[in-house]
């Protein structure tokens, strides 16, 4: 195997790794300290639409590096679940 190959392949696990966690429900998170006591959350995730917490799923910080964090559901339950039990039907 090429060196090539080697990079690509490594590329393709990153990728793939990457679109999985994201549509289990993972995130990319960013932590900010407000005036006073105050911590401003703005979390990237692939599901745009969910309402935030409490009246959607809440998520749990895996790994954090300074001001910036992975997250994920707190039940470890994907996004697109929560969907279908809270859809209106017409």
């Amino acid at each position: 195997m090429t060196s090539r190959a080697v990079v690509e392949r490594i590329f393709q696990f990153l990728v793939f790794g990457l679109a999985i966690f994201m549509v289990c429900g993972g995130g990319f998170s960013r932590w900010e300290s407000l005036p006073g006591e105050g911590i401003r959350t703005v979390t990237y995730t692939l599901y745009r639409t969910l309402p935030p917490p409490p009246q959607g799923p809440t998520s749990c910080k895996i790994l954090t590096a300074g001001d910036y964090g992975l997250v994920m559901p707190c039940d470890y339950q994907p996004p697109f679940v929560w969907w279908l039990q809270h859809r209106r039907v017409s």
